[in-house]
């Protein structure tokens, strides 16, 4: 009789893993990830190198060739010196952010921003702007890096 019902209990339990693995939602990533079947799909990488210790606009500008849709904004800097440095990064469409906010940036560390206006028309000039903040503030080489898909 134990073993009849250790074996109930048993299948009862594979049965419900089983059950919770097809019912549990997905994972969400910050960046979706789209079939290798869909093409369009566009990384475009901006390397911003040196030292900068002042807010600059438009430290990266360029007109996107194409209609598109972004799907992942997100920034780097390789280091940050002075006291207390404060860097944000904004990725504007003629003049607008197409971000919710600012991407606030900790040296060394990967962060990725809120998409408020996803929607880029064909020949849009697109600009970043660092914001820098702090008592003798350094950021170094600052990356970019923008996701889009092609429409």
């Amino acid at each position: 009789m134990k073993k009849i019902t250790n074996f109930i209990l048993g299948a009862l339990l594979a049965l419900a893993v089983s059950i919770g693995a097809f019912t549990a939602p997905a994972t969400v990533a910050a960046t979706p990830n789209y079939s290798t079947a869909i093409s369009g799909v566009l990384v475009i990488p901006f390397h911003v190198s040196g030292q900068y210790t002042a807010t600059t606009t438009s430290v990266v500008k360029f007109a996107m060739p194409f209609k598109c849709r972004l799907i992942g904004v997100g920034a780097t800097a390789r280091a940050s010196g002075g006291t207390s440095p404060t860097l944000t990064v904004d990725l504007k469409d003629d003049t607008v952010s197409t971000l919710s906010s600012a991407i606030s940036i900790t040296a060394g560390t990967w962060s990725e921003g809120t998409i408020a206006n996803a929607v880029v028309a064909d020949e849009s000039v697109m600009t970043v702007d660092l914001t820098i903040g702090g008592t003798s503030p350094t950021w170094n080489d600052i990356t970019v890096l923008v996701t889009c898909v092609r429409e």
